[in-house]
């Protein structure tokens, strides 16, 4: 009983320390038990693109787990710091190193049983609000319902556990290895001055400047998020080591400039930045990285959000959308009955042969076969569709002529300049480039997209054999009927039609020998209505968005205590010195400045360098968006302009907040 409330007091006595230590692992398991009841919600079976939607929650449910752990190890840091003085003093008294342990049990015990309940009641009401919110982002039915269930509990009650049980054994075991006299002064011992290591100050700034190169010069959207993430490694490790080692060799190139160094407010700026700078680096440099990544993260599902449905209408031009493998001549009127079954009424529609090579490498003017995955991020990728010259003339009205080895040219990124183009070994002579196809949006273009014009059926044909006969494996030469459609009707009808399309899919493909299809992994017919999709799109992006919500919110929860946490450090450490410089001299006025000067200084340098990653990520983060389709430059800037002019203005907040608790620790009042 006597270890209980020597516990449950330490805990009461220390609210500026434990208060916001108690109120993020209560966060933790709000977020744990949101995501997980997202996870485990039966509901989720009934979306669309259900398996989709399930592996991002679970990404997302991984990522929160492992981020709760090391966030509590970071804020665990801070406290076990603070209170080496008052276990030391303990030890001093008489309890030994085995009675400390079973206190720092106890109240581990204690912040565990508190928060976990805390949690729970606050996630019951939390969450029903942000379920709502997710429900009205994805346009979820009402098999999607707020519920707890017993699995779920055990689930983030296990993860807690364990991150108590973790947190508990590395506080016991740096209590053991310490010794009483380093226990007492654990808590006022300061950084050692750093060297200026000038080798990995170059090497900071030489990561840094890779990373942002890598970023900016990125050019295909398939090889984006693997190049990227690349660059997300050397930026991070950039970034401490340009914190850590380039800060102190500017600090000590200034330290060197003795008429500069030698006045008051330079002379406490440098001096004090210098004496924790390691510290100061590490801090700093986890502010600017978890501040990155709040706004890489709510930028991109914000924009994915707000762009879905321009996003829908460049990569479905036409309400529906039918295409087979092999050629089908009666596609048409089949897609067309059941259009009518569904009474819906067709208002525009083309039907054409298209032979289409999927996967190319282009060199200049040449354009070869290659396989999937064989590819490296330098090659340039493209796409080519053919079709004729009679149906191009039906689609656009332009009463064209060709010769056989002339080709029309639609080139959608509009960079080719060449004068001729070869594919599958036949030289073709672009006659003239075509500006617009109505089945072909110019915005949407994943690889170099181009479609050829040639002059006849009998040339596709023959174009069919030349490419298969230097067709390597897993190359596809696709040469089937396309069938597009607009269509005018009922919602309700609309959708009816989409359902029953999706079965019309499944039988006709079901009912296809392999052996009729060129490739033993492809279906023979694929489709997909415009309504199926925008429900689906809309559906994702949706969790997208409030995934990027809740990863945002998470992160900057962590910046703040991170900031909380170190200005309470550093007023600890200042308050003394503040004390001797306002002893031999230093006004008040002269203390604020100095005090307002530095905190400027320092929590400035963060949230200006995340931007700056910011703006080095920002081409990078349209490249991967065009993988889902959204092209719209300007919706971006805007989205990414609000983000950083609303996150700096709270980066601001906790700023002002913080030092008001920095000033009132190291200003001695007169």
């Amino acid at each position: 009983m006597f270890y209980f409330k020597l516990a449950w007091r330490n805990i009461r006595q220390n609210k500026a320390t434990y208060g916001p230590y108690l109120a993020a692992l209560t966060f933790l398991v709000i977020l744990n038990l949101l995501v997980q009841t997202i996870v485990g919600n039966k509901g989720i079976q009934t979306m669309p693109k259900a398996e989709i939607v399930y592996q991002v929650f679970t990404f997302g449910n991984s990522i929160i787990a492992i981020f709760s752990v090391i966030f509590a190890f970071y804020i665990n840091s801070f406290i076990i710091k603070r209170r080496k003085k008052e276990l030391g003093l303990y030890n001093v008294l008489g309890m030994d190193k085995k009675a400390l342990s079973l206190m720092l049990l106890i109240e581990s015990g204690l912040t565990c049983f508190l928060t976990y309940l805390a949690g729970l009641a606050s996630g019951l009401v939390i969450g029903k609000f942000l379920f709502l919110v997710l429900k009205k982002l994805t346009g979820l039915g009402s098999d999607f319902v707020f519920q707890f269930n017993g699995k779920m509990l055990v689930s983030v009650l296990t993860l807690y556990l364990l991150i108590h049980l973790l947190l508990l054994i590395y506080n016991i075991f740096h209590l053991l290895r310490t010794n009483p006299i380093e226990l007492l002064h654990g808590s006022s011992t300061g950084e050692k001055t750093p060297k200026a290591h000038w080798l990995l100050a170059v090497i900071g700034v030489g990561l840094l400047g890779s990373g942002y190169y890598i970023s900016a010069t990125i050019q295909s959207p398939i090889s984006a998020i693997e190049t990227f993430l690349l660059a997300i490694i050397l930026v991070i490790l950039g970034t401490y080591l340009l914190m850590i080692t380039t800060s102190v060799a500017v600090l000590k190139f200034l330290q060197k400039r003795k008429n500069f160094y030698y006045q008051p407010k330079a002379f406490v700026n440098i001096s004090g930045m210098l004496y924790r700078m390691k510290q100061n680096g590490a801090g700093l440099a986890s502010i600017c990285i978890l501040s990155t990544m709040v706004l890489v993260t709510v930028i991109s599902t914000a924009g994915l959000y707000f762009g879905s449905e321009e996003a829908i209408q460049n990569m479905y031009p036409y309400d529906v959308s039918v295409k087979t493998h092999v050629l089908n001549e009666d596609l048409a009127g089949e897609v067309e009955q059941l259009i009518e079954e569904n009474q819906l009424e067709v208002t525009e529609q083309l039907f054409f042969p298209v032979l289409n090579a999927p996967l190319m490498i282009q060199q200049g003017e040449n354009f070869t076969l290659t396989q999937r995955g064989n590819f490296s991020a330098n090659d340039i990728m493209a796409e080519i569709s053919i079709i004729s010259l009679s149906d191009y003339q039906i689609m656009t009205g332009d009463n064209q002529t060709l010769a056989a080895d002339e080709c029309l040219l639609l080139d959608v990124l509009g960079e080719y300049s060449g004068k001729t183009l070869n594919i599958g070994g036949q030289n073709f002579k672009v006659k003239g480039k075509i500006a617009e196809l109505p089945w072909v949006k110019q915005s949407v273009s994943i690889l170099n997209n181009f479609v050829l014009v040639v002059r006849d059926e009998a040339i596709l044909s023959d174009l069919n054999e030349k490419l298969n006969q230097t067709a390597v494996a897993e190359a596809y030469v696709l040469y089937g009927s396309s069938f597009m459609a607009n269509v005018s009707g009922k919602h309700a009808n609309r959708i009816a039609f989409s359902e029953s399309l999706e079965t019309w899919l499944t039988t006709q493909n079901s009912e296809v020998i392999p052996e009729a299809l060129p490739y033993d992994d492809l279906e023979y017919v694929i489709g997909s209505t415009v309504d199926a999709e925008r429900e689906a799109v809309t559906t994702l992006n949706g969790g997208f968005l409030f995934l990027g919500l809740i990863f945002g919110l998470s992160f900057t929860v962590a910046m703040a205590l991170i900031i909380y946490y170190k200005q309470i450090s550093e007023g600890y450490e200042d308050a003394r010195r503040f004390e001797i410089m306002q002893k031999v001299g230093m006004s008040h006025k002269e203390v604020k400045s100095t005090i307002h000067n530095q905190i400027l200084m320092v929590f400035l340098f963060p949230i200006g360098l995340a931007t700056l990653h910011l703006l080095f990520a920002l081409p990078a983060i349209r490249k991967i968006l065009v993988l889902f389709g959204l092209m719209n430059q300007t919706l971006i800037t805007v989205v990414s302009t609000i983000t950083v002019v609303g996150f700096t203005l709270l980066y601001l907040a906790v700023y002002l907040l913080t030092s008001k608790v920095y000033y009132r620790m190291v200003e001695r009042k007169n």
